[in-house]
């Protein structure tokens, strides 16, 4: 699933509660043991963050294990997002596309 414009810390913040409400929705809320949050090299530091947040605050107990990833490079979707259970299998994979200029 593809949704708009995360580049400003707020909006990274949303677009991961976005994804842990989607995890609810489907009962994988509690399944997930592990999240991956890749953030294009434009998307800054400080939106990198605010996904950190925003997923830590999802979670009813504690958060399962974040690997925040920063990339090296610009990229068309800015943030992607995946959670997977404790065997490694994938629960859930969304990606938010940049704010387009033009």
């Amino acid at each position: 699933m593809d949704t708009t414009e995360p580049t400003q810390p707020l909006r990274a913040g949303d677009a991961a509660r976005r994804f842990a409400d989607a995890l609810a929705a489907e009962a994988l809320l509690e399944q997930t043991a592990r999240l991956e949050a890749t953030l294009a090299a434009d998307g800054g530091l400080e939106t990198l963050f605010a996904v950190e947040q925003a997923l830590d605050l999802a979670w009813p107990s504690s958060a399962p294990t974040c690997e925040l990833i920063w990339a090296t490079e610009a990229a068309e979707d800015v943030l992607r997002l995946r959670a997977f259970d404790d065997a490694g299998r994938l629960l859930l994979s969304q990606a938010y596309k940049g704010r387009r200029h033009g």
